[in-house]
């Protein structure tokens, strides 16, 4: 890695078998160009106990596993451990370099010298719309609002007032006439065939990486940090349909897999459209390299089948209301089902976690987790249910009336596939181009990534990190 203006393009969650695969097949040519000239890396997530992307990503931010940092989820307080252990788009920062984020994890709340920042918007999950600069912020509301919206589920219907608003900016923002296009094209299909209504997952990429890729060439930033999460979620799903010999013979049908065999394809083709880009532009000026990074992968989840139905938290506040809480002693945060997580009054803690303990959900109960600074996380997993009964403190109740459905799920997809410790770190320098078939050797772990960044741009890491390597 080179002392250079560096793009980080944080593709969540591909592993290397994933791109291997589509490396090699014809249309992905972005993917074949990586796979050819640049320095190929496995990365290792060395953090312990249950891994997400909430866990891993922070430890590569940040240089250390979350034994140190101890992010766990979204919407916990920030504000200590961004002293302790920064991320390191802050550290390049304060040492003077000029720096852009779109979308990276954990990113709220907005730092206080954000105007510093060539540009500044966080992640999907951010408990409010700031960004800097300010024109982003129509943007980030309706992105925000569509996650809110788009769970288990994809609906068809829109946050209009946000939709509207955002949309009257967008042409000023870098809306590009392919996004309207295939946007346009989304919508058309859908009407033909109503499955494609999942693919509105990756919609929101498209826009986003738009509104990137011009704030990239105006403010050219010494190191610039994009995100997405819209192949994870494919992958997630649909990894059956790619890979059906990771499952047992007849567990997926095969006109299940036929169904959605686009998908992962269809995921794995923007984000090679968003590279492509990406290495045009490494080429072209000469003055980027393109670092494509994830923070752990994914691989099939064995004993999975079909999902059907899934038991979800569909209304906080009337579960809160059914629970005996008044609407002042909670507040949502931002979470990704079938987790949800609620800052919750001193008075009110203990009082829930006692209520919560004494619903029965057919047998099934909602886990709660104390995540400190009075945020408890809520999971609720359960799948295929035949009928709902629910009880709180042994006397029945209506599912509906308390917050509680049986959500047919449209694509009946589970979690098929899902996290492990090896991820991929893909360097591409335009001045060095030699033909690289073949990963390095040695790997690299994900807590080694932020020195290395760090060493690259000449910023002294702080005593906490390992050395980095010279990547």
């Amino acid at each position: 890695m080179r002392s250079t203006k560096t793009i980080f393009y944080e593709l969540n969650e591909v592993p290397r078998r994933v791109f291997e695969h589509f490396a090699a097949q014809p249309g992905y040519g972005a993917f074949a160009r990586l796979a050819k000239h640049a320095r190929k890396y496995e990365t290792m997530a060395e953090d312990t106990g249950h891994l997400s992307p909430w866990i891993t990503w922070p430890t590569l931010h940040r240089g250390v596993t979350n034994e140190m940092h101890e992010i766990s989820d979204f919407g916990m307080d920030l504000s200590a451990v961004n002293r302790e252990v920064p991320p390191v788009w802050s550290l390049l920062q304060k040492a003077g370099r000029k720096v852009g984020l779109f979308g990276s994890l954990h990113s709220y709340p907005m730092p206080a010298d954000a105007s510093d920042y060539a540009f500044y918007v966080p992640d999907t999950f951010a408990a409010g719309p700031e960004t800097f600069p300010k024109k982003f912020e129509s943007f980030q509301r309706f992105n925000i609002a569509m996650v809110e919206q788009n769970a288990m589920n994809v609906k068809r219907g829109l946050p209009l007032r946000d939709a509207a608003t955002f949309l009257r900016n967008a042409p000023g923002l870098g809306l590009a006439p392919r996004t309207v296009a295939k946007l346009a094209g989304q919508l058309a299909s859908e009407r033909v065939n109503k499955d494609r209504v999942v693919r509105r997952r990756s919609s929101q990429a498209q826009l986003a990486f738009d509104f990137f890729f011009k704030a990239l060439k105006q403010e050219k930033p010494d190191a610039s940090f994009f995100f997405t999460n819209h192949v994870a979620s494919s992958m997630h799903r649909y990894w059956p349909s790619l890979f059906p010999a990771d499952y047992e013979a007849g567990r997926f049908p095969e006109e299940w897999t036929k169904q959605w065999g686009g998908e992962i394809p269809f995921a794995m083709k923007e984000a090679n459209d968003q590279i492509a880009r990406l290495l045009d532009l490494c080429d072209r000026t000469g003055e980027f390299q393109l670092v494509v990074t994830t923070s752990m992968g994914q691989e099939a989840v064995e004993e999975r089948a079909p999902v059907t139905s899934a038991v979800t938290i569909s209304n906080m506040a009337r579960l809160m209301d059914g629970l005996g809480l008044s609407r002042e002693d909670w507040e949502r945060r931002p979470s990704m089902a079938p987790q949800y997580n609620v800052h919750v009054k001193d008075g009110a803690k203990q009082q829930l976690i006692q209520r919560l303990g004494g619903l029965d959900i057919s047998g099934h109960h909602i886990d709660v987790q104390d995540l400190g600074n009075n945020i408890l996380r809520l999971e609720l997993k359960a799948e295929n249910l035949e009928t709902l009964d629910v009880q709180l403190q042994g006397d029945a109740v209506d599912a509906e009336s308390i917050g509680i459905t049986n959500m047919h799920l449209q694509d009946a997809a589970g979690a098929n596939a899902y996290h492990i410790p090896q991820g991929l770190m893909l360097i591409y320098d335009p001045q060095d181009r030699a033909t690289r078939p073949d990963f390095e050797s040695h790997g690299i772990s994900t807590r080694e990534i932020a020195p290395s960044i760090l060493q690259a741009f000449n910023v002294e890491r702080p005593g906490y990190m390992s050395a980095g390597q010279g990547l």
